[in-house]
């Protein structure tokens, strides 16, 4: 677990599988043993502040406003090093609505890009399927995490991940490369080099790792349910 801890406090992580497999699961873990504030659409506990996306519309500058020397002031409000975490990503960013993101929400991928200047900060989604998301925010993932397998047995979690380093590979969700290495035979491992290199070329570095670790959060599983609930009541 401290290695996929590390992947998050390095870049931006893009955590995807098919419902029930642990995607929040593995996000809210993160979070709790990175013990830092954080800003999300999901209460994960620990010290947690509501995304909203209208604070980062990195005062609605877009490339244009960049190239002509025109930048309107825009002034980060969260501390430096709070990172941002977006469950369910394709509701919020749906992919099948990309034009209609990329005309009313052109300079949100302005923001997405300067995380790390604006704020210190990384940016991590969780989302089934990764073509489901914008693609102004799936293209500025670091490393991509496949939730393949999850089992909570009293209060521990053992999880089956695969990550991967290419986001084509992560979509046609590649398998990582399972000829073992010939331990005697030069000219076998010659060959066995030569087919392993083809495959980083390409597919990227592809790794599948079981996971076993206490579970330290306790998070709404069903959060929007609870989001459409509470939202305002239709009078017509």
């Amino acid at each position: 677990m401290k290695k996929i801890v590390k992947m998050f406090e390095s870049g931006n992580v893009c955590v995807c599988g098919l419902r029930g497999n642990g995607k929040d699961m593995l996000i809210a873990n993160v979070i709790w043993r990175r013990e830092k504030p954080y800003i999300s659409n999901v209460d994960y506990g620990g010290d947690y502040q509501s995304f909203n996306p209208l604070e980062f519309d990195c005062g609605r500058n877009t490339y244009k406003d960049f190239i002509s020397n025109d930048v309107k002031q825009y002034v980060y409000p969260y501390a430096d090093g709070t990172d941002i975490y977006v469950s369910d990503a394709g509701i919020l960013f749906p992919a099948h609505f990309c034009n209609e993101l990329n005309k009313q929400y052109p300079y949100f991928p302005t923001f997405f890009a300067l995380t790390r200047q604006l704020g210190e900060c990384n940016f991590h989604i969780n989302v089934q399927n990764l073509n489901r998301v914008w693609d102004k925010i799936r293209e500025q993932s670091d490393l991509y995490i496949m939730c393949n397998h999850c089992f909570v047995i009293f209060g521990w979690v053992l999880q089956c991940v695969t990550i991967y380093e290419l986001y084509d590979s992560a979509v046609k969700r590649v398998p990582p490369f399972r000829i073992r290495k010939p331990l005697i035979n030069p000219e076998r491992r010659f060959q066995w080099e030569m087919a392993y290199q083809n495959y980083l070329i390409s597919h990227g570095e592809i790794k599948r790792k079981w996971l076993l670790y206490k579970n330290l959060s306790n998070y709404n599983t069903r959060i929007f349910k609870e989001v459409l609930e509470n939202g305002k009541v239709q009078t017509s």
